[in-house]
C-alpha cells in the first residue's frame, strides 16, 4: 500500500493491547469507559488479544488502520 501522505510503501502490521482499542475524540484519564455513541471500537479478537491490522509508513510516520463493525468483525 502507497502512503496517502509521501508516496512510500507502507508495511502492513499489527497493534495489539491487553485490552480492546477504541478511538475517541477525548484524551480519557484513568479508566477508558467507552461513550457508545460516539467512541469506535478499532480492534479485533477481543477475548484473546486485542488486535488491529494496520500500514505503517516508515518515512513519515503515518499509520493507518480500519476498524471493525458494530460486532466486532474486522471491515475489508
Amino acid at each position: 500500500m502507497k502512503c496517502p501522505c509521501c508516496g512510500e510503501e507502507m508495511t502492513a502490521g499489527y497493534i495489539q493491547s491487553a485490552r480492546k482499542i477504541y478511538f475517541t475524540t477525548k484524551q480519557h484519564h484513568g479508566i477508558l469507559i467507552p461513550d457508545e455513541a460516539t467512541d469506535i471500537l478499532l480492534s479485533h479478537h477481543n477475548w484473546s488479544m486485542p488486535v488491529c491490522d494496520v500500514y505503517h509508513c516508515p518515512a513519515c510516520h503515518l499509520v493507518i488502520s480500519r476498524h471493525v463493525d458494530e460486532n466486532g468483525r474486522k471491515r475489508v
